[in-house]
């Protein structure tokens, strides 16, 4: 579909020892092959040959990649929408229990379901979005104007902010040097970041492999774990002060890893390895589906 880069080099510790770690196609899109390699240094791994920043943009072009679709046809989008209305509840309970004041920034806003819901729960909401179709969306549906990342990047929002979010974002981020330098002047004094991501020491990971979710290549370029994303955020001035999981994640990777495989099963085996993958994350935190990570600026 397009040119791809060669990343050489660990972007946590900067180390070129790697190794092959997966081979993994984009099952959504493409039917591309691309590769997994691990950093012998920090031990993170990242997706090494992905589209350039300026060739992503087909990969994301799909009614199935919900998180810029409105769609509810098919039980993956019907699953991914109730969810997420639980979801919403949560992550506002998250907000109102680690972060001050009521400005929020959300990078990655998608189709607006997210900010909308803060701004209903009295918080002053901006986003910031990529996709123009999201943006639309966001527009039409809730009346909320999301900015670009150019916007952003070049500080071209004037305000400052109590809380920024990504969630399910900064895997994707090519920028990401960036994203924090403005982040950290975009914040407040005691300012809240929460970034979640998907972790790859999950049970479910260890099922699927080259099929999981949480992969999800080339749209995905880090994998990080908590180890190595502490690391990664102290080194650009902030600290991991909290980390909790998100409950509903494990069953909705295991739904669409599944969906990959062309024996697909989703009851009730699907749902079962959900439910084993968050019984071990309650043992093993570590191991969590994904993590959500609370900053504070050092």
């Amino acid at each position: 579909m397009s040119n791809k880069i060669e990343i050489s080099a660990c972007i946590v510790c900067g180390s070129t020892s790697l190794n092959d770690e997966l081979t993994v196609t984009d099952w959504l899109v493409s039917n591309e092959v691309f590769y997994l390699k691990n950093c012998n240094s920090c031990g993170f791994r990242f997706t090494s040959n992905p589209p350039s920043a300026m060739q992503a943009g087909p990969y994301y072009e799909t009614e199935e990649y919900v998180e810029h679709s409105d769609s509810s046809a098919g039980i993956i989008n019907t699953v991914y929408h109730q969810a997420r209305k639980w979801m919403l509840r949560y992550k506002l309970g998250l907000i109102k229990k680690h972060a001050k004041g009521n400005r929020l920034i959300d990078i990655g806003s998608g189709s607006g379901y997210f900010i909308h819901f803060m701004k209903q729960n009295g918080l002053a909401v901006a986003g910031v979005e990529i996709s123009d179709k999201a943006v639309a969306l966001c527009n039409e549906k809730f009346g909320i104007t999301a900015y670009s990342p150019t916007q952003f990047l070049n500080n071209e929002i004037q305000d400052e902010y109590d809380i920024a979010t990504m969630w399910h974002v900064f895997e994707h981020v090519y920028s990401y040097d960036e994203y924090f330098a403005m982040l950290k002047q975009k914040l407040t004094a005691d300012g809240t970041l929460i970034i979640a991501m998907p972790n790859h020491l999950c049970l479910e990971e260890k099922y699927y492999r080259k099929y999981w979710n949480g992969y999800d290549t080339p749209r995905h370029l880090w994998h990080f774990t908590s180890e190595t994303f502490t690391q990664f955020a102290k080194d650009r001035g902030f600290e991991v002060v909290k980390e909790h999981n998100l409950p509903l994640d494990p069953f909705y990777n295991c739904l669409i890893s599944a969906s990959y495989k062309k024996s697909f099963s989703f009851m009730p085996a699907t749902l079962m390895l959900g439910l084993l993958s968050l019984l071990n994350s309650i043992f093993f935190f570590k191991k969590s589906s994904s993590i959500v990570y609370v900053l504070k600026k050092i």
